[in-house]
């Protein structure tokens, strides 16, 4: 009865300042970062882009954002995530500014270049704040809570910034978000508080090696790749397999909106089934949203033009809480194997490692599609992977690790 009453009284400390604030952080910065994505149509009119060109834009995005991933860790270590966070914030603050001087293509790739390049400190930032500002009872929840944050600032930017351009231009609406990130560093130093924990000071190249070398932390990224995969391949080619089973755009866009929903959802909800139901197992909650993932992946893979929307929809809603709505227990596994002093680095690798799956995953989903003349088999496959995966998890123990927090 002791027990349950300390865990209880320490959940109740879970809603605080910190938490509402690193929430709010993480919805406008990924706001910004995904706010180019609904303004391309604007974009590709205005300077008769190709279908090529349009590839290339996402591509510096991710490539700013894997360039700065692991000195993103570092410069946190450092300067502490209250210093870190504003320094990435204002980044981005005046990146998605400087947009509004767009003049042609190449501007646009240096300054989305940029744009990756600060959201990539963001992560690395939030994270260790969470694990310094909450305990081991509440900070599987806090972490979930979180990242919700980032789905939140894409499903945001789908349905405001589109129509922001249609009635101003789309440099004023990225002018807006410019606005409120500068808002957002004025009173950043006045609400989040620089943590009081002592670190021992860790030489840089020591550092990086003792991470790499953490047999934990390798496990962990070698399953990520995977599930990075299987994500961006799900939201990528959501739309034009349902399109494909002649389905209307709208019903498309609609399972796309729901997948995301899914997503926000998921990123919360599990963090908080592992702190009240798995005893902080990480783990094995990764093992289940694999397993679960494959079960839909492959349910999904069996639709025909008869199934009913209300069928595709639920699907959807539950691929979104499965495979778009584990990244919240991944930087939470990410930050509880490695010290205090290095979960910016190692948030950084770990991002450095997603942001490869991101890179090469969904070339290789489109391969497959090339070659087979149907999406079915891609969703096999990606269920296949998820199936050996969840197996591979468990088989890893990856609870079995010394917890530092």
């Amino acid at each position: 009865m002791q027990v349950e009453n300390q865990q209880t009284a320490k959940l109740d400390t879970l809603w605080n300042k910190y938490l509402l604030w690193l929430l709010l952080i993480q919805t406008c910065t990924a706001l910004a970062y995904y706010g180019y994505v609904p303004l391309i149509p604007f974009m590709e009119r205005e300077f008769s882009l190709t279908n090529t060109q349009v590839g290339w834009m996402t591509s510096a995005v991710f490539l700013g954002a894997s360039i700065i991933a692991v000195p993103s860790g570092v410069i946190t270590d450092k300067l502490g995530t209250r210093k870190s966070l504003f320094v990435f914030s204002s980044l981005l603050a005046v990146v998605t500014a400087l947009f509004y001087f767009s003049t042609g293509f190449l501007y646009l790739l240096f300054l989305l270049f940029l744009l990756g390049c600060g959201y990539g400190g963001i992560t690395p930032g939030t994270n260790k704040s969470i694990m310094e500002h909450f305990n081991a009872y509440n900070r599987g929840t806090a972490m979930g809570i979180k990242q919700t944050g980032v789905s939140l600032g894409s499903v945001l930017g789908t349905l405001l910034l589109p129509f922001l351009a249609t009635y101003t231009s789309w440099r004023i609406s990225l002018l807006i978000i410019s606005l409120l990130l500068l808002a957002l560093c004025i009173f950043h130093f006045k609400v989040l508080e620089e943590s009081k924990m002592e670190y021992k000071p860790v030489k840089l190249y020591e550092g990086i090696v003792e991470v790499i070398k953490n047999r934990s932390m390798l496990k962990i990224i070698s399953l990520i790749v995977f599930f990075i995969w299987v994500q961006l391949s799900v939201m990528t080619y959501l739309v034009l397999y349902l399109l494909g089973h002649d389905r209307p755009a709208a019903y498309a866009l609609i399972c796309l909106g729901l997948l995301q929903l899914g997503g926000a959802v998921g990123r919360s909800i599990w963090g908080i089934v592992s702190d009240q139901y798995f005893n902080r197992k990480r783990g094995a909650i990764l093992g289940i949203i694999a397993i679960v993932s494959s079960l839909l992946l492959f349910s999904f893979s069996m639709i025909t033009d008869q199934v009913a929307f209300m069928i595709v929809a639920c699907l959807s809603f539950l691929l979104g809480i499965t495979t778009q709505g584990w990244n919240g227990i991944f930087v939470l596994l990410v930050s509880e194997v490695v010290r205090k002093e290095q979960i910016g680095l190692a948030s950084g690798v770990g991002l450095a490692a997603v942001y490869i799956g991101a890179v090469i995953g969904t070339p290789i989903s489109g391969w497959i599609i090339d070659l087979t003349g149907n999406y079915e088999v891609m969703w096999i496959i990606c269920s296949l992977t998820m199936l050996l995966i969840g197996i591979l998890t468990f088989w890893f123990r990856l609870d079995n690790h010394k917890e530092y927090y």
